[in-house]
């Protein structure tokens, strides 16, 4: 087992530093579509204040405006992402573009996900159920028990299905076969992948600790760090560990979604 997570490691420090590399090369790019990226969802968060006394049609608009900008932006930045991790450094704007098709697959697997994190809800407060008439309190059920086992489930699947959207920008496919796809990927690598993300998320935890013990500038240090550093990272460690489990997957092309769960 130690041998296993000294293995987990090390190829999470590989994908990280060839990530890193990556960055240095092209950080503006990378960093400039993550930052285009806050700027947009701050201003969606004003934009209804603003825009209180408008009529429902500029309202509809705008919400579809900002919609199709935020999440076009981020397939382009995934498909930039992907093609600089194969070593694709220079290619035509319509290649980063993503289809109809692929932007609307993308949108309905983002449904899809909220819409499971409400049934893996549900679900868990079922299976807690019988915790209160063995004596256990109602609201420490509700209100303790049935969020952390919500989160480790919800964690579990996401990172299994974390990767559908390369799927649906590499392989032109709908959202389940990405689902598919990715789950068949990431069998025999979920340790990798909690390994890495462990790693990119170091920061963060950080400076969530730091804020909560009043450490202000410290915290505020880290965030920057998160920000500036790692959100750029973090994208690039994704195209990158997607490029490796593709280079190694020996599977087929249409994988049983059953048997690569476990």
């Amino acid at each position: 087992m130690l041998e296993f997570l000294k293995e987990s490691t090390f190829k999470a420090n590989d994908v990280i530093f060839r990530a890193l590399d990556i960055l240095k090369k092209h950080y503006f790019s990378i960093a400039g579509l993550c930052f285009i990226l806050f700027v947009i969802s701050q201003l969606a968060a004003y934009f209804p204040v603003y825009f209180l006394e408008s009529n429902m049609i500029a309202k509809v608009v705008l919400m579809l405006l900002t919609i199709v900008l935020f999440f076009g932006l981020q397939l382009v930045l995934i498909k930039r992402a992907i093609l600089l991790s194969q070593g694709v450094e220079h290619s035509s704007l319509m290649h980063y573009i993503p289809s109809t098709k692929q932007f609307v697959n993308f949108l309905f697997g983002l449904v899809l996900c909220s819409l499971l994190t409400g049934i893996v809800t549900l679900v868990s407060g079922i299976i807690c159920f019988p915790l209160i008439y063995l004596g256990l309190e109602t609201d420490f059920v509700i209100f303790e028990i049935v969020p952390v086992l919500t989160g480790i489930i919800v964690t579990v699947l996401l990172l299994r299905i974390t990767f559908f959207p390369f799927f649906i920008l590499e392989k032109n496919v709908n959202f389940f076969r990405a689902v598919k796809l990715s789950v068949a990927f990431t069998k025999g690598n979920f340790f990798k992948i909690v390994t890495l993300f462990f790693f990119l998320a170091l920061t963060s935890i950080i400076s969530f600790v730091l804020l909560n013990l009043s450490y202000n500038m410290t915290a505020l240090f880290f965030m920057a760090i998160s920000i500036f550093l790692i959100v750029p990272l973090v994208s690039l460690a994704m195209a990158v560990a997607y490029t490796d489990m593709v280079e190694e997957y020996k599977g087929g092309d249409d994988p049983e979604l059953f048997k690569n769960i476990i």
